[in-house]
Formats: C-alpha cells, structure tokens, sequence
C-alpha cells in the first residue's frame, strides 16, 4: 500500500484572519476529488459541535490535555519548534503522528489543510510530505489587526493564551529580540504588530526560493477587481503537482461572495484611516518593511500620518 505521507497534499497556512476558513470550505467544492478541512485537532471553543465531532475522532485526551502537548497539538508543535524547544527531527515525528490518522482516513486524492497553526513547521512539511505544496498568505496587517483584535475566535495574547502555556511565541522566547523588556509595557494592539511582523518576517525568510511554496496577498484572492484572475492562479497551483498528477477544478466566484468567520459590522477598533499619529506608527515601525515590500501603506492619507516629528521610545 502507498505511504500515506506521498498523498498529494496542499498546506495553506498565515496569521489567521486571512479566509483560511474559507479556503477550506471552499476548495473541496471547486478541485475534484479533494478533502479540505480547517485545522484540524484543534479546539473552537465558540463551535462545541466541532469539538464535540473531533473528541469522537481523535479521542478525548487529544482535544482536551493534549491540547498542551507538543505531540498532540500542530499549535502547541509550532510554537516549540518555532523558539526552539524542539528539535527537526522529533518535530517531522510529531507531524506525522499528528496527521497519521486524518490522512488514512481521507479517501480523496488531494488532501488540503488550512490553518494559521504550521507556520513554526512550514518549512519541514515537503520533507514530510514530499507530494506537497505551501502556500502562504499575507494581509495588509493595518485590516489583519483591526480583525484579530475584534475577532472572538482569534485568542492570540487574550483571556486563555496565558504565557505559561507558551502557546504563542513571545519576544522573551528568542536571543536578543528588542521588545524582551518592553514587552510587559505593550499595548495588545503593539503586541499584535509584533507578533505579525515576527511571523511572516520568520516565514518568508524560510521559505525563500523554496519550490512550490507561493504567497499570495489576501486583498488579491479575496478583495481586488482582479480577484477572480489571481483566484484561477491559486487554484491551478493547488491542484497540479510536479510528478505529472493533477486534478481538474471548477471555479466557483460566486463563493467569493460568501462571508466567513467575518467580523464585520463588530470591529472594536476604528478604520486605520481614523487612527491618530501614535498608532499609525506604532504599526510602521513593526512592520513598515513588510509593507513596502507587499504594496501596502502607499496612500497619501498614511504618509501623512506617519509624522517625522513624532516621537516615541521605541526598543
């Protein structure tokens, strides 16, 4: 029988609050003969019919004290791996064991998993599955930010991601980061900026002139007048792989037009263009280099804000 970890895999993976929810809704409706799920093993406390359909899956110990453990949580594995707790080889053991079972049960020919929880392990799952392809989303971290912070099921430095658990990276977790000792002192909106800028600076470094890795902005799968184009790109990438096996795919643009794990119409913070001096650069100082980079920030109403004459003691 064919190892279960040459299955041709699509990993799709980002800071969260970037429609990788939608994704795995949705690619299993347009690519033919495909299994799309969102992070799964993972607990929703806001969907106990989820967590409830999961501890009947992967039993209780998994979706409950497993949640803890590195061996038995693709989140609590990244963060381990990502400041160094673990080592590459018992992280790729990990994985496997992780995925053992989802993967034996899937009877389809493409397997796609979308989740925010692989970015510590991106760069180790071709190693794993070696019939795979990454991708990884970027979003402009001035809407990214105003959606975490309002989105009740993104618990990042919030009620239950308390920092003995180490279930999210912390700059005390890394040699020589400038915000060790400001971190106590930060604003969860600065935290949030750091943590965004930490992520995807650590993610595209890694991933840099990897094959089959690909990144794509939000805006341009989901937001653009072109969306539907860059959307067609997306899913020709995900659905045709480099040993000659591929899948057809019907694109649905309708689905485009469907809003999941949205929380619009609830934001606890203001439009970016309604912030004041201190938080637009707030917000440039941690990440001003990923959105040159991206194409984001260019608007004559942003440059204003970003004042030479303010001044901040920034680490």
């Amino acid at each position: 029988m064919e190892d279960i970890f040459n299955k041709h895999c699509v990993f799709i993976t980002s800071t969260g609050r970037t429609g990788t929810q939608f994704l795995a809704k949705s690619l299993s409706q347009m690519i033919e003969d495909c299994f799309s799920v969102h992070e799964p093993a993972n607990v929703f406390f806001r969907d106990l019919k989820k967590w409830a359909r999961d501890i009947k899956r992967f039993g209780f110990y998994q979706m409950t004290v497993g949640q803890f453990l590195p061996s038995k949580s693709m989140c609590k594995l990244s963060t381990y791996r990502r400041i160094g707790k673990i080592s590459d080889e018992k992280t790729k053991e990990y994985i496997k064991g992780l995925r053992k079972q989802i993967l034996q049960e899937t009877k389809e020919s493409i397997y796609v998993e979308s989740s925010n929880h692989l970015h510590g392990v991106i760069d180790l799952l071709q190693e794993v599955f070696p019939n795979s392809k990454t991708v990884f989303i970027i979003r402009d971290p001035r809407t990214w930010i105003r959606s975490a912070l309002s989105s009740p099921v993104y618990l990042l430095y919030k009620w239950g991601d308390l920092s003995f658990l180490e279930m999210s990276m912390r700059p005390y977790h890394f040699k020589d980061d400038p915000y060790f000792k400001k971190w106590k002192s930060m604003s969860r909106f600065e935290r949030y900026a750091w943590y965004y800028n930490k992520l995807n600076t650590f993610v595209l470094k890694t991933m840099e002139g990897r094959k089959n890795f690909k990144v794509y902005r939000y805006e341009d799968l989901f937001i653009t007048a072109d969306k539907e184009k860059k959307f067609l790109e997306f899913l020709d990438f995900s659905s045709r792989f480099d040993d000659g096996f591929y899948r057809n795919y019907t694109f649905k643009p309708e689905l485009l037009n469907k809003k999941l794990n949205s929380s619009a119409d609830r934001y606890k913070i203001s439009h970016w263009k309604n912030w004041d001096e201190k938080m637009a650069n707030i917000m440039q100082n941690h990440c001003g280099k990923l959105m040159q980079r991206f194409g984001y920030g260019n608007e004559p109403e942003w440059v204003k804000k970003l004042s030479n004459k303010f001044e901040q003691e920034f680490a």
